[in-house]
């Protein structure tokens, strides 16, 4: 069960992570938090205008990835949920709906993880150092 809750976490830390990183390359309306956000990462990595234009399409990939991925999961949770209450006991149908759940899940921090190297490629290597950094402190501090 340990090993379950740390998996969950570090799921959800990669997918916090590529989350983040993807509002803030992908164009949409700017608050202002995630204005400083932006602001933020911008100084911790030292991006360039070329930079943030070369990482548009890898964003853009990968939030209709994880859009869709995050959906499957929903779903699997769903379905998880439905046969919960129709076996009311553990079941082989709940262990399988419970395997799917784990299947989505690992998917998603699957294409997290390939994000972030992704986006090494337009990164210098020292930027490229800095994200793996920043991706493995949010993997370790995560709950």
């Amino acid at each position: 069960m340990k090993k379950f809750i740390l998996f969950l976490c570090a799921t959800a830390a990669v997918a916090t992570i590529a989350c983040y990183l993807t509002l803030h390359f992908s164009h949409h309306r700017v608050t202002p938090d995630e204005v400083t956000s932006h602001e933020w990462l911008h100084r911790e990595l030292k991006l360039t205008a070329e930079q943030l234009k070369a990482l548009e399409p890898i964003e853009q990939t990968f939030g209709a990835r994880q859009r869709q991925l995050a959906e499957a999961l929903q779903e699997a949770n769903r379905q998880l949920a439905r046969v919960m209450a129709e076996d009311k006991a553990y079941t082989s149908r709940v262990t399988a709906a419970v395997e799917h759940v784990h299947h989505c899940m690992g998917e998603l921090q699957k294409t997290s993880i390939e994000h972030v190297f992704a986006m090494r490629a337009v990164l210098s290597p020292e930027q490229g150092d800095r994200l793996l950094t920043l991706a493995q402190q949010a993997l370790e501090q995560s709950p």
